[in-house]
């Protein structure tokens, strides 16, 4: 299904979507429906009548996934501890999310970083939603070119040993573990979403042949691993993480 819909405008719905905002997407019109059932009698009957087919509901966020957010920007972001518990102590109030953005307007660089943050989550969460539906966005590119490539040897010896110790163990269709090597590729971006896994899995099977594969990562590296049986020529293997 193609649909001609601003995906910032889709980001907005899924960030105002909860238990009393309700949006839909009239998929015959490319239109994103509002309709607030606390504030409007005939809610109730609008949404009854929406209830088909040619209108799509934007899932409702809860309000613990809107804190767990919240939760781990600080985790992932903020390194002074002080204000890092001042965020957690505000999270546990009545009103957590007005206090953490008005906390957060005291710390300039914190608060643009938070809106970006927040903005790129529930991107990528849209983005792994229109997969769900196999809905396409018209004259819009949802993520950056993928490049993948293999590396080679001398690329490998220098990686972490860490990372260079990954190896498969034993094949899981013949049970064989000899000459099980790992070929590891670097890519350019993380899997942040269902429709970079679904074009990695593309680009690896029409370049390389390969079918399974699994990321690898580091804080310096975007990588991913594969192996395959000599023997039985099975990419289903046991690996030693």
């Amino acid at each position: 299904m193609k649909l001609d819909i601003n995906l910032d405008d889709l980001v907005d719905a899924f960030q105002e979507s909860e238990t009393t905002n309700h949006f839909f997407i009239d998929t015959h019109t490319s239109k994103i429906l509002y309709i607030n059932e606390a504030a409007e009698f005939q809610a109730r009957k609008k949404l009854d009548h929406l209830d088909n087919d040619r209108y799509l509901p934007i899932p409702s966020r809860k309000s613990q996934e809107h804190l767990f957010l919240r939760e781990l920007f600080i985790y992932q972001y903020i390194h002074d501890e002080r204000i890092a518990e001042k965020l957690h102590q505000l999270l546990e109030r009545k009103k957590p999310f007005k206090d953490f953005n008005e906390a957060l307007q005291n710390y300039p660089d914190l608060n643009e970083q938070w809106f970006t943050y927040e903005y790129n989550h529930v991107k990528n969460e849209v983005i792994s939603w229109l997969c769900e539906y196999n809905i396409e966005l018209t004259n819009q590119q949802l993520i950056p070119e993928i490049l993948i490539r293999e590396l080679t040897k001398d690329e490998i010896k220098k990686l972490p040993l860490e990372i260079k110790e990954l190896e498969p163990i034993v094949c899981l269709h013949c049970h064989n573990k000899q000459g099980l090597k790992a070929r590891f590729f670097t890519i350019n971006v993380s899997p942040e979403n269902r429709l970079i896994e679904q074009e990695t899995d593309r680009i690896m099977n029409e370049k390389y042949g390969i079918s399974h594969h699994s990321n690898c990562s580091d804080e310096n590296h975007e990588l991913l691993t594969a192996a395959r049986c000599p023997r039985c020529g099975s990419e289903e293997l046991f690996w030693d993480y």
